[in-house]
């Protein structure tokens, strides 16, 4: 028997004046799944979020979150149920951190004790020591951290969902990829279901478990990130995924690991760690104009060797 999917969309429609932003869409998205919804501007992506918390109303179907369908429920009680991370974070200037993340558990009515010790735990998770964040204000934090405050605001009152619309879309490339790690290494911490919006097709492929792609308000194909790159359902995908680099964007989603050989003999003298991809390895190859790298763990540890030929086998 099928577990009971967490998010549940069943011929959803959603109209906006005379736009129908939302026609038709039909998924399902499993218990602690971080299910990414990609496409071009104005596909309905952004809407199918705020469908899922009450925000906009269906015009047609049915949401269910845990199998209730939330036309039953209240809206105001389904959103402190939910986390809800934006791009621009949300953050209540006047509030110090602490009071921010605070939000969602006082309106739980929490213990102070509690609350205190959730803001601590959060902050440390994401790597904002609470001795040094926790009382200072949105105007004295990068972007970068004004993020991370947000994330933790959503999860503060330990919520089953977390929505995140494009919430690292206006930070630099180096603070983009270190919030991906670290949103990654959270979640594979406290297992949420995750739904995240993005335009970014690359930071789609880097975090899904499954990807949704979006077209004019509809679903186009809904797959593993390495199913979509091997299988794209039409030119439309293929088109997205830009048909010149799916090679290098499958081997970005593939481990070193899985492709090294027993070391036999001296090893090469460049080397790459076991965890890192293949497109690294690709690229390492190609700097230093040589055909095999030397693995390790990761601790400096030679563990195997990587050949060019071994890389370039069929996935």
């Amino acid at each position: 028997m099928n577990p009971t999917p967490m998010i549940e969309l069943d011929q959803v429609s959603c109209r906006l004046g005379d736009t129908v932003a939302v026609d038709g869409l039909s998924l399902q998205i499993q218990r602690g799944e971080l299910c990414v919804l990609v496409g071009t501007s104005g596909c309905g992506k952004s809407t199918t979020l705020r469908l899922l918390n009450k925000l906009l109303p269906c015009t047609r179907g049915n949401v269910r979150i845990d199998g209730q369908d939330i036309a039953q429920l209240d809206a105001i009680a389904l959103r402190r149920r939910m986390g809800y991370a934006i791009q621009n974070t949300g953050l209540f200037a006047h509030w110090n951190v602490a009071r921010n993340i605070g939000l969602v558990p006082h309106l739980l009515k929490w213990p102070k004790k509690r609350i205190e010790e959730r803001v601590h735990e959060l902050l440390e998770l994401l790597g904002l020591p609470s001795a040094e964040f926790a009382h200072k204000f949105p105007s004295q934090l990068s972007g970068g951290q004004a993020q991370r405050v947000g994330v933790a605001r959503a999860l503060a009152g330990d919520p089953d969902i977390l929505l995140m619309d494009e919430p690292f879309g206006a930070l630099d490339p180096l603070t983009r990829e270190a919030l991906q790690n670290e949103l990654l290494r959270i979640q594979s911490r406290i297992q949420k279901t995750i739904v995240f919006v993005t335009h970014d097709i690359d930071e789609a492929l880097k975090l899904a478990d499954r990807i949704v792609v979006m077209e004019r308000g509809r679903v186009v194909q809904h797959d593993t990130p390495g199913n979509l790159l091997l299988h794209p359902a039409n030119a439309f995908v293929e088109n997205l995924l830009g048909q010149g680099e799916r090679g290098l964007k499958l081997a970005g989603l593939q481990r070193v690991a899985e492709r090294m050989l027993p070391l036999l003999g001296e090893p090469p003298s460049v080397s790459i760690a076991a965890q890192d991809s293949l497109r690294q390895a690709l690229s390492l190859m190609l700097w230093h104009r040589i055909d095999a790298l030397a693995v390790h763990d990761g601790q400096g540890e030679i563990r195997g060797v990587l050949p060019i030929d071994a890389l370039l086998q069929s996935p």
